[in-house]
């Protein structure tokens, strides 16, 4: 085939969830998941203004997200904030997107609402950007 790029080292993204021993702190999680009665995962990264954010996520999807991320834009790094001319500061809503993978060692339930738990992420670049898929984003 002509024209297709065929990749073959392995990306940031990818090397982050093949670590050594992170298949077993995800069955650990999952355990605590089943043993808290966890209902929801708040999957949480930090702005470069310091502001948490992220996504909620059913607790059933765990594994999946843990080896497949969340998808978030690039804004969202920078709160969506706008310039005095009004463009988006940092990427616009055209902007290709983030992937935050989970950290499980990370993961604790939060003492408000026992249904729920919160883990921070690791972002990566999106796994079908041109430019250093699934790398390290330099924001």
């Amino acid at each position: 085939m002509t024209g297709m790029l065929i990749r073959t080292e392995q990306t940031d993204l990818e090397a982050y969830v093949a670590a050594p021993g992170r298949d077993e702190l995800v069955k650990q999680v999952r355990a605590k998941i089943d043993e808290l009665g966890i209902q929801y995962i708040y999957y949480q990264f930090i702005s470069v203004t310091g502001r948490i954010v992220g996504k909620g996520v059913p607790a059933d999807h765990w594994e999946t997200m843990s080896d497949r991320g969340i998808q978030l834009v690039y804004g969202a790094t920078a709160n969506l904030f706008v310039d005095r001319h009004r463009n988006y500061i940092g990427y616009g809503p055209e902007a290709s997107e983030l992937v935050a993978i989970p950290d499980p060692e990370t993961f604790c339930q939060l003492p408000w609402d026992k249904r729920v738990a919160r883990v921070y992420c690791t972002c990566f670049r999106n796994r079908e950007e041109e430019i250093n898929p699934g790398g390290v984003p330099h924001i």
